[in-house]
């Protein structure tokens, strides 16, 4: 053996093998110390290294190929479990079977001889008494006995768990053996602070002692030990990430490349993220070094396992009740096995791995204690929030609140899953009935973002709070405005009025806060602001100082636009309100209201991108309740501007990210846009789906219900039914006067008013719905004057039309009024033609059709409507609904197969949208070449139109049209 190793440095073998990377120069060293103790010079070597980087490896691995070579080998191992036995390890060591049994008798019989009492296990190396030095002397005896025979190895690990008497016994040897053929080969794990400083001392002393440490791999080692398993390609791919995720530890990368190669087995698991520090090797590896290393690394991992950090020894003893000393040795400790980084675990997982093999009591009562010492140390609420919700308790009345001020830190960081678990802790665990009520308010608020009707089962304990007095204004601000949105008007005025009954009005924050919701009500739910005497119950400041607070500036600038109308300077406002105001749940109705000023000041493209830039941030926040806010302004911005597609998309977006049942009362919104979009894109049968979807009746009762009936009333002119337009409008016009919300710029019901009693023949009555719309607050606008002009043109005299027609088309602007310009323009025409003024007509139509096509609607809107009185016996059917409101009740009522038209004449419900409308031109007098003028259509098409309406109608002359269609020549007003 001796010559083996001299002459070759070491058992090449075993030198070649890659599982020996980085570790042939400490087996060569101790193949020397091994040559040199078979020369008759005997010595002692010390292996140190932390836990996993392979000492007990090294150590077999070398008595093994001494054995190999004709040592005698003989070996112990010490244990915690073992440490409080005295001469444990001496014990252990001379009942080798490998000592011939005559020699393991004597040394029994010496140990046993030893008198138990006489010294501890925790004797140390200083002195010995006299039958320890005969028992020392007797095992020396058989030490060299055997060294007679040929070298003796003797091996030892994990000394760090010997005891006192084998330590002096070990002592005893090291000094007399320095001519022996005896190699005493130690292993111990290497810790901060040594277990047997003594022992170090006095055996370091000597001079036939040699210390050998192992360190972690380097990163060629590392990159060595993956190409012998895994191949050249895979080493280079994986050794980046393998030596930073196991620190060099020999026990981890041996742990991560099982893992590895199990995850890609053939037939096995799918493929895992490299490295997969979560896999089960890992995890046991993770577990035998912890359990393995100095008594307190465990505990300090785990505290740093759930801090999530190592930076604060301090911190940490705070939490374990352990001083800083004792950590930072830890952390040293746990760091020189690879686990640590500066900071960290080196793998993310690991934290994972630890707190899994933690038992959950012993976890959850770590986290409590690292939450309160990250209190104590002053920690801001959220990491201390963290640590609460992973402990799955707050016991103590301070966590409440920190509960409370984490869940509002994490929502305006856009975390509304972890707001909400901080808030759901703070709900199970707190007892006072205040403060309950204050979180079910703040657990409501975060739930209204997602889904309103979600949201509403936190509805009866904010009642009962709010009855017992203990909801502040604020909060009653929320549940009145969750009522307020479902329709629940009834309980929305009680709880108003319990809200004043408990002194809102004498406290300043609280009469601010109850300034801001009636101001808000006022144009979004006005009939709850009026009275049964008809007065404002509680009348909106409108002053400069009812806009300073926040929150309520850009309601009170609509609200003011909305009593005087509308002007560049409150589009002004507004836009300094959209560039200075961040979205949030308190925001909404703010930046809602400056929307809205801006479309009511006819700046439909500013309210576009605006509301294209904040249905982005709500995207961002994944906050549908906002997505549907700003994708109904988007919708209502793009039908303004005169572009019916994005007017339609945009609504139907909107309409999808919340289910109907959610939506409340302001499904009125969407749905107005959706009925009057698809009916000026000639897609009826898509206007009635919309129509046909069930609103709730309290709709009526809020604005959202003036825009329903007021697109309704446009789809039933546009679908041959005036009569039943001029209801919609007129109810609309009732509501609007009576809730003080009588704009033009919001909603025009006397022009929509105006064109079905054109429809009807009923001029007077239509040029006066118009000069009152003029007189109207903000009618000076662009567009709205524009309109207006268009349609008072229609009630004058044939030779005044071009005059008013030329001013509509100069006011209206294709930015912000697209369709309504190409109204004016085909008005324009046909005023034109009926003069005789052809080219003016001609340049007027082709201006006109190429508007109409820009806004994706059907030639025929250029054409204007044809006067006619309906038939006696087709009355509109009006339906009840809440203040005077005249919707059709029975459309609803007859279900998706009822009717939702005025009765036609039998025979011309066979004829298609098409034909009719050629017929009701031919049966006018109109000539077939005017007709296709007028409809955009060849003199051909129209030949062939007439063709099927006379097989279909059964008439061969013209004339004979108007009685089998059920029209009558125009005639003078009579009403």
């Amino acid at each position: 053996m001796a010559q083996v190793w001299s002459r070759a440095g070491g058992n090449m073998d075993v030198l070649r093998s890659p599982d020996y990377a980085e570790r042939k120069a400490e087996l060569t060293a101790l193949g020397g110390l091994l040559t040199e103790a078979g020369a008759g010079r005997g010595s002692v070597a010390l292996v140190s290294g932390p836990a996993g980087s392979g000492k007990t490896h090294l150590l077999q691995t070398f008595c093994k190929e001494a054995e190999n070579s004709g040592a005698l080998v003989l070996t112990a191992m010490a244990s915690r479990a073992e440490s409080g036995l005295p001469l444990g390890v001496m014990d252990q060591l001379f009942r080798c079977e490998t000592l011939p049994a005559e020699l393991r008798r004597r040394a029994t019989a010496l140990l046993a001889g030893e008198p138990s009492g006489a010294r501890g296990p925790d004797a140390g190396p200083e002195t010995m008494n006299q039958p320890s030095v005969e028992v020392a002397n007797g095992l020396r005896s058989i030490l060299l006995e055997l060294s007679d025979r040929g070298p003796v190895v003797v091996g030892i690990d994990d000394l760090q768990y010997a005891d006192g008497p084998s330590l002096q016994m070990l002592l005893f040897l090291q000094r007399r053996m320095k001519t022996s053929r005896v190699l005493l080969l130690l292993a111990e794990l290497s810790t901060v602070r040594s277990p047997h400083p003594v022992f170090h001392a006095e055996l370091f002393r000597q001079p036939n002692c040699r210390k050998i440490r192992l360190d972690l791999l380097s990163r060629s080692g590392v990159h060595t030990l993956i190409e012998a398993r895994l191949g050249p390609a895979k080493a280079r791919e994986l050794t980046e990430a393998y030596h930073a995720a196991s620190g060099g530890s020999p026990l981890f990368l041996t742990a991560l490349l099982d893992d590895h190669e199990a995850a890609h087995r053939p037939g096995g698991e799918p493929a895992v993220p490299e490295p997969a520090a979560s896999e089960a090797a890992f995890r046991t590896a993770l577990t035998d070094c912890l359990y393995l290393a100095e008594p307190s690394a465990l505990a300090v991992a785990r505290a740093v396992a759930a801090l999530g950090t190592a930076g604060s020894p301090a911190l940490i003893g705070h939490a374990l009740d352990m001083n800083t000393s004792t950590v930072e040795h830890a952390i040293a400790s746990l760091a020189a096995t690879g686990l640590l980084g500066p900071e960290d675990f080196r793998h993310p997982a690991t934290r994972t791995a630890v707190l899994a093999e933690t038992p959950p009591d012993t976890r959850h009562d770590l986290h409590l204690r690292v939450a309160a010492a990250l209190h104590h140390a002053g920690a801001p609420p959220g990491p201390v929030a963290e640590q609460l919700c992973a402990a799955e308790q707050a016991p103590e009345a301070w966590m409440i609140g920190v509960l409370r001020e984490a869940a509002r830190g994490a929502l305006a960081a856009g975390r509304r899953a972890t707001a909400c678990a901080y808030l759901d802790l703070a709900l199970k665990e707190c007892a006072d009935r205040r403060q309950l009520a204050a979180l079910t308010a703040d657990r409501m608020r975060i739930e209204w973002q997602k889904s309103p009707l979600k949201a509403m089962r936190h509805v009866e304990l904010l009642w009962e709070a709010l009855r017992a007095g203990h909801l502040n204004g604020h909060d009653a601000g929320l549940l009145t405005r969750g009522l307020l949105w479902h329709g629940r008007y009834r309980e929305a005025r009680e709880a108003l009025a319990l809200w004043k009954a408990y002194g809102a009005a004498s406290d300043p924050t609280e009469s601010e806060e109850l300034a801001a919701l009636t101001t808000w009500m006022a144009y979004s739910h006005p009939s709850l602001m009026t009275s049964p005497g008809g007065t404002l119950a509680t009348a909106p400041r409108t002053g400069p100082d009812a806009a300073r607070p926040f929150g309520r500036h850009a309601v009170s600038v609509l609200y003011r636009l909305l009593a005087d109308g509308a002007g560049e300077a409150a589009a002004a406002r507004a836009e300094a309100i959209l560039h200075s105001v961040v979205l949030g749940g308190a925001t909404l109705e703010s930046l809602h209201a400056a929307l809205l000023t801006l479309l009511c000041a006819d700046h439909p493209d500013k309210a576009a991108a605006w509301s294209d830039e904040l249905l982005k941030e709500a995207e961002q926040h994944d906050a549908p309740m906002w997505q549907v806010v700003f994708a109904a302004m988007r919708a209502d911005a793009a039908f303004r501007q005169g572009d019916m597609a994005t007017a339609v998309r945009h609504g139907e977006a909107a309409l999808a990210r919340l289910p109907a049942s959610a939506w409340g009362v302001a499904i009125g919104s969407p749905l107005a846009v959706l009925i009057l979009a698809t009916t000026m894109m000639g897609r009826h049968d898509e206007a009635v789906r919309y129509i046909r979807r069930p609103v709730p009746d309290t709709m009526f009762e809020a604005r959202y219900g003036l825009h329903y009936l007021h697109a309704r009333g446009h789809f039933h002119l546009a679908t041959g039914r005036p009569a039943a337009a001029l209801t919609d409008f007129e109810s609309c016009g009732r509501l609007a006067t009576a809730w003080k919300l009588d704009l033009p710029a919001l909603i025009p019901w006397r022009g929509g008013a105006a064109e079905a009693a054109l429809a009807l023949g009923l001029t007077t009555r239509a040029r006066a719905l118009v000069e009152e719309q003029l007189t109207r607050p903000g009618t000076r606008q662009p567009r709205t004057r524009g309109t207006s002009l268009r349609l008072l043109a229609a009630t004058g005299a044939p030779e005044d039309r071009p005059g008013l027609l030329r001013q509509a088309v100069e006011l209206l602007r294709p930015d912000t009024g697209r369709f309504e310009l190409a109204r004016a323009l085909a008005d324009l025409r046909d005023a034109h033609e009926a003069l005789g003024e052809r080219e003016a007509a001609e340049e007027a139509g082709r201006r006109a059709a190429e508007m109409m096509a820009s806004c994706q609607v059907p030639a025929e809107w250029a054409r204007p409507e044809v006067v006619v009185r309906p038939a006696p016996a087709a009355p509109a059917t009006a339906i009840s609904a809440p203040s005077g409101v005249a919707p059709a009740a029975s459309e609803r009522a007859a279900g998706p197969a009822g009717p939702l038209k005025e009765p036609r004449p039998p025979a011309a419900e066979v004829l298609s949208d098409a034909e009719r409308r050629v017929a009701e031109l031919a049966a006018a007098g109109v000539t077939n070449r005017a007709i296709g003028r007028k409809l955009f259509i060849t003199v051909s098409t129209v030949e062939q139109h007439l063709t099927r309406v006379y097989r279909k109608l059964d008439v061969s002359r013209r004339r004979d049209l108007a009685a089998r269609l059920g029209l009558g020549a125009p005639d003078a007003e009579s009403a």
